[in-house]
């Protein structure tokens, strides 16, 4: 079966800018690539913001583009695909040496001109010093607050402010030249979006401002080669990022979310942040090798694993590549963030004065990316591509965040730029990805006023076919990609307003934070095995074929039966797959405690244990009605106990329990970590095992009643001694002991 959706652990990014840009999928990627393209393809990174997707496509042997219209993106991956060169720690000492010539003064060392900005005493001491950071009050423009390195005291000092350190502060003139300068890069005059440039200049204090004209114009005098260039470009965006004043002093925020600065924010040192950051650019472990082509027609006319990145807007792409000439399309859609979007124009034309950075200017302007504008955006993009794609050729949508808006507007805009959904699958864990083909028949969209009845349908059948609670990040893309099936698109808003109507309009449950669950699709004739079951059982039967397997391979297997809304949680499988094998960490194998013949002897001996229990203890033994053996007392069932070698629940499902009964699930105890996780994902099962009074014990706990219990009060007392799970499904530690 074809695995639409791969797991992998979304990786965090690394390198300049790394807190804007999301967590990558790269292992998705990595299946992907090899799934629908053969070795020598071509795979286009459509909005390249990093690495990850590049360097999978070259590590398969593959040739990979990165485009994107923001060359900031382009940047990154440049700089995290090649090695640092040896020589920047000298090109920035070069840099630093160049002479800055002031009026009336001898010409001084850059750094040296740069660090007397930052001049002030140690607040421990009194030393003079070299502050790495001012803390400002936003209102009344003074810095409160500072952090000095201090010959004398070693480590950074904080402490307050003294009256030198304010003085040296209004030295720099609020709308001075560095001010203009910078402006005018942004933004001309006369151009439309200058007054909003200047609000994003306004981000940094002055004396950052004079700090940043200077290394500019004295880095673009540098002659280097591009590998070089680019790096002290990387140094600089980093540098231009946290010199800004968007971080606050006294807490610590994970990334800007709004273009204004905090009440309490942080004035770093510019020549230091170039420093930090050129020190761990020269620590980190070197990229494998791979081999950048000289130009686009050097890459276009090999084979050979090679990359290009190409400085383009989407619908610019077709003046630069054939028709039909990729195989594959990765894209991890942009975000309408409009924080990022407005600070990498800004940065972009500070440090390139080119077409490409030119043409961002018109998001300086913009303060409000909206989900219909991204929407809007993403479909001309992805509708520019199209006649790229090889007739056999696919589109992948991938993203490791579970952002519902995001799902509806990627999935709406690919459905009306032209592309059919041939599979997906999503998780809250890891996100969503979405395969496409390009559709070869132009077809009207189906009509708006029948959106609120297919999402409603579509919600329904999703959670029918799991039998579960499922959450509400899955059931909203089964929705969506069941849209696109039916090439129901139009306008986000209205769209988003007509599923929530169909949501709205079925009796839905919320059973956990974010799991919903249908109460009329409770278990009745014909209900089906609910989703947790049906991954454990296919995984004992992945493992139960004999030879050992890569957890590669026992993932696409297992993704390949249980894909699009049947998507399960990685972490239920690793579950599975712990509860039943054991790994060498690249391969799994069945412990030899569950091949079953083996499971069979040990619940026969078990059972037999059992009835000798119970008959020195006076009981009747019986069977049936569902039960392998119940203690009997005075015509009634005192003790009903069901063998199982799985964490299946279904029993409780399945049998009756009689009134006064005490019913008890036997399982081995390499099921309970797994059993207690599938009581917490659906808490109808918990509260059943609570309600009815089920006893959830395991095989090793059996055996010690077996030999230890002389008495129905003892037997009583001791059943309870070694849970599986606690009150209401709340998992309780186990009792060290052998798995059995």
């Amino acid at each position: 079966m074809t695995c639409w959706f791969f797991p992998g652990e979304p990786q965090a990014p690394e390198g300049p800018l790394a807190r804007y840009r999301p967590p990558v999928l790269a292992t998705a990627a990595a299946h992907h690539i090899r799934t629908w393209t053969e070795p020598g393809a071509l795979v286009l990174d459509l909005f390249c913001q990093g690495p990850a997707f590049i360097r999978e496509a070259l590590l398969a042997g593959r040739r990979a583009i990165g485009a994107n219209a923001n060359p900031v993106g382009l940047l990154i991956a440049s700089l995290e695909l090649e090695p640092t060169p040896p020589d920047l720690r000298v090109a920035l000492t070069r840099l630093g040496d160049t002479l800055k010539e002031t009026p009336g003064k001898r010409p001084v060392p850059l750094f040296r001109h740069i660090l007397a900005f930052y001049r002030a005493r140690c607040p421990t001491c009194g030393a003079e010093g070299t502050a790495e950071w001012f803390a400002w009050d936003r209102e009344t423009r003074v810095p409160y607050a500072k952090a000095v390195r201090c010959p004398r005291c070693g480590p950074a000092q904080e402490g307050p402010t003294d009256e030198e350190d304010l003085v040296l502060a209004r030295r720099f003139e609020p709308r001075g030249l560095a001010y203009h300068y910078l402006l005018d890069r942004a933004a001309p005059l006369g151009n439309p979006v200058r007054e909003r440039a200047g609000e994003l200049v306004d981000l940094y204090t002055p004396r950052n401002l004079t700090a940043l004209m200077d290394i500019l114009i004295r880095a673009e005098g540098m002659s280097a080669d591009r590998p070089l260039r680019a790096a002290l470009q990387g140094l600089l965006l980093e540098a231009m990022d946290r010199a800004a004043g968007l971080d606050p002093h006294g807490e610590s925020r994970p990334r800007p979310r709004m273009l204004r600065l905090p009440g309490r924010f942080l004035e770093r040192n510019v020549w230091f942040l170039l420093e930090e950051e050129l020190e761990r650019r020269l620590a980190r472990t070197p990229p494998p090798p791979v081999r950048r082509a000289s130009s686009l027609q050097d890459l276009l006319s090999g084979t050979g694993p090679a990359y290009f990145l190409l400085p383009a807007a989407a619908r610019d792409l077709p003046r630069h590549l054939p028709p039909g000439s990729v195989s594959l399309i990765l894209a991890d859609p942009p975000r309408p963030d409009g924080v990022f979007w407005a600070l990498s124009a800004l940065w972009s034309n500070w440090l390139w004065d080119t077409p490409i950075s030119q043409a961002l200017r018109p998001l300086l302007g913009r303060r409000r990316f909206d989900w219909d504008w991204h929407q809007e955006a993403l479909q001309v993009a992805l509708a520019a591509v199209a006649p790229l794609l090889a007739p056999d050729g696919h589109l992948v949508l991938l993203f490791a965040e579970r952002n519902e808006d995001l799902v509806a507007a990627v999935s709406l805009a690919a459905s009306a730029a032209g592309y059919d959904l041939v599979g997906w699958g999503a998780s809250p864990e890891v996100g969503c990805q979405l395969v496409w083909r390009r559709r070869r028949e132009t077809s009207p969209p189906a009509p708006l006023d029948t959106v609120s009845g297919l999402a409603a349908e579509a919600l329904r059948e999703c959670l029918r076919q799991r039998a579960e609670p499922s959450h509400r990040f899955v059931l909203h893309t089964a929705v969506y990609a069941d849209l696109a099936r039916r090439r129901a698109y139009g306008p986000f808003s209205g769209i988003v307003h007509a599923v929530r109507e169909g949501w709205e309009s079925l009796d839905l449950e919320l059973l956990d934070e974010d799991f919903l669950w249908l109460p009329s699709l409770e278990s009745g004739p014909g209900a089906e095995v609910p989703l947790a079951d049906r991954v454990e059982e296919r995984v004992w039967s992945l493992l139960a074929e004999g030879s050992p397997q890569e957890t590669e391979a026992l993932m696409a297997a297992l993704y390949g039966e249980f894909g699009g809304p049947l998507t399960p949680d990685p972490s239920l499988v690793y579950l599975c797959l712990q509860s039943y094998g054991e790994t060498d960490g690249r391969t799994w194998r069945l412990r030899e405690e569950d091949v079953p013949d083996r499971r069979r002897e040990e619940i026969e001996a078990l059972r037999r244990d059992l009835e000798a229990l119970g008959r020195r203890l006076h009981f009747r033994l019986g069977r049936g009605r569902g039960w392998d053996l119940r203690w009997r007392e005075k015509g009634r069932d005192v003790y009903l106990f069901r063998f199982s070698p799985t964490a299946s629940l279904g029993v409780l499902r399945t049998v009756r329990v009689p009134a006064g009964a005490r019913p008890c699930l036997v399982i081995p105890g390499g099921r309970a970590e797994l059993l207690a996780a599938k009581l917490r994902r659906d808490p109808r099962l918990a509260r059943a095992v609570w309600e009815t009074g089920w006893q959830l014990v395991k095989f090793r706990h059996l055996r010690r009643l077996a030999a230890e219990a002389t008495s129905r009060r003892m037997f009583e007392v001791m059943l309870g001694l070694d849970p599986v799970v606690g009150p209401r499904g709340v998992q309780i530690r186990l009792i060290p002991g052998g798995e059995g």
